[in-house]
């Protein structure tokens, strides 16, 4: 990793590989994907089996491979995890695999991103059988205060891209339990801390030591 004086910036979930010097990005990985034999040293992943991925009939294949990917030091974190009412496998498909990666987080003491549209009870519902000692964080939150309020009571962090970036969420749960990404959005994750910046009132600097304290409190990191 880049000495701390260095980074301005935290992308904590994307999918552009390239990332910049001033930035330690978090590259996703999903099941069966390879870390890169080569990647800059602020480089770090997350990987999980994603809902899209799944059918109902390649979930074992697909532990496999994700056991395999988790191994390597840079994968930091387990996910996208979670719960998709719109697109991929069933409920109960959906559910094995969640719980075996909420079983993998846990037995390597790691947090886990999560993914959901539309299956929040799901959601809620597997974290009050896991009951997780390491944080859950929804990336790409797009939903209003009244749902950020109640996940917020029920422990999860939240990763803000652009279009998540809402005054009254903002209002709603603690920046202490805040992160910001691109995913696969294409913008530039300065351009994601200039919004927060302006929506949350923060200066740059504040913005950013905000972000960064965030991040080492996850991850229990120095930078």
């Amino acid at each position: 990793m880049m000495k701390a004086g260095n980074i301005r910036y935290i992308d904590f979930h994307t999918h552009n590989s390239e990332g910049a010097e001033d930035t330690v990005s978090v590259v996703n990985l999903m099941a069966g994907d390879d870390v890169p034999a080569d990647f800059p040293a602020n480089t770090l992943f997350s990987a999980g089996i994603h809902p899209w991925q799944l059918t109902d009939d390649n979930l074992s294949e697909l532990q496999t491979e994700l056991l395999l990917t988790v191994a390597h030091p840079h994968v930091v974190m387990i996910g996208e995890a979670g719960f998709d009412r719109m697109k991929g496998a069933g409920r109960e498909t959906q559910e094995k695999a969640f719980m075996f990666q909420a079983s993998v987080a846990a037995e390597m003491d790691r947090p886990m991103v999560i993914h959901c549209v539309k299956g929040w009870e799901y959601l809620l519902h597997a974290r009050r059988e896991v009951k997780p000692s390491r944080p859950w964080i929804i990336h790409g939150f797009r939903g209003g205060s009244s749902l950020a309020e109640s996940l917020a009571g029920e422990g999860f962090w939240f990763s803000l891209g652009s279009k998540g970036l809402n005054p009254e969420v903002l209002r709603t749960v603690s920046h202490e339990r805040i992160l910001l990404e691109t995913d696969d959005s294409g913008e530039s994750i300065a351009d994601v801390y200039r919004l927060f910046e302006s929506v949350a009132g923060y200066a740059p600097d504040q913005a950013e030591r905000l972000i960064r304290n965030n991040f080492n409190s996850l991850l229990n990191y120095r930078l």
